[in-house]
């Protein structure tokens, strides 16, 4: 799990939002072929303040560097929106970025 990208605009009180996470996402079955250890996310949650506006469980069935599009409302530009990221290590990653 590496850096991710995130874009969120609003408009009009919707916020659109693209992320995109950096992981290879490789399940038991892929990292045997390519004979490295099986590193996926399994779980996502994205958050404006303390409100959960996106919240995802994983596996290793999603292709590598997962991308994400969704909406929401209730928040504004300048907001901070936060992704935490937690992989099959349990290990978590957090990222933030200003809605513009």
């Amino acid at each position: 799990m590496g850096k991710m990208k995130i874009k969120a605009k609003e408009k009009d009180g919707v916020v659109k939002v693209k992320a995109m996470f950096k992981s290879l996402m490789a399940d038991k079955e892929e990292a045997e072929k390519k004979k490295i250890e099986a590193a996926f996310i399994t779980y996502i949650v994205g958050k404006v303040g303390d409100k959960v506006v996106f919240e995802a469980t994983t596996s290793g069935f999603m292709a590598e560097n997962p991308l994400i599009k969704f909406s929401f409302t209730g928040a504004k530009k300048g907001d901070e929106l936060s992704f935490t990221l937690t992989d099959n290590h349990g290990k978590t990653v957090t990222d933030k970025k200003k809605i513009k």
